[in-house]
């Protein structure tokens, strides 16, 4: 997911072992309450009263892809599996980042639980609550897996990919390092 971000958090933490010391900055910290609160409490509670079993915070392995991810929360049925992703932000949009980890997130609960991810919800709330629901399909997963393969790509041949300065740059945790 963060390859999808930026590139560079691959080359900077996985190439060359430089930790993001995010848990200093106060949006992560904040972000990690967030989930820990959702997790944790009212664990009866499912988003539009989805019939099915809720989980939280379930760390899955794929064997086929070699990755790991944690989904925040999913309501499985007898046949699918909704994936529900919480999102500690104003920002609305599903862009290539969250469209990543939700692929990634798709594949592997597929192959956790041979049963099917048809759609995910993301829940933006930091201001105000907004549910956006997304349909997972083959094209997302096929960005999540050349995401994937790009990040593998970089971790094998250790050089450092291209990536262009934008707004996110000044609030990066490797700002100060990266040319």
């Amino acid at each position: 997911m963060e390859h999808a971000f930026c590139p560079r958090f691959t080359y900077f933490q996985l190439v060359l072992g430089i930790e993001q010391r995010e848990d200093k900055r106060g949006t992560v910290q904040s972000g990690r309450a967030f989930h820990s609160r959702y997790s944790t409490t009212n664990k009866n509670y499912k988003i539009n009263h989805l019939d099915g079993i809720k989980q939280t915070e379930r760390l899955l392995y794929s064997r086929k892809y070699s990755f790991s991810g944690k989904i925040d929360e999913a309501i499985e049925t007898d046949k699918e599996i909704l994936i529900i992703e919480r999102k500690y932000s104003d920002y609305i949009l599903i862009g290539p980042t969250i469209k990543t980890q939700l692929g990634l997130l798709a594949i592997l609960a597929e192959e956790n639980t041979g049963k099917k991810v048809n759609k995910a919800i993301v829940v933006f709330n930091k201001t105000e609550r907004v549910e956006v629901p997304v349909y997972i399909n083959e094209k997302i997963k096929q960005i999540a897996l050349r995401m994937l393969q790009k990040t593998n790509h970089t971790i094998i041949s250790g050089d450092m990919p291209y990536s262009k300065r934008d707004n996110r740059c000044p609030n990066c945790c490797y700002r100060k390092i990266c040319p």
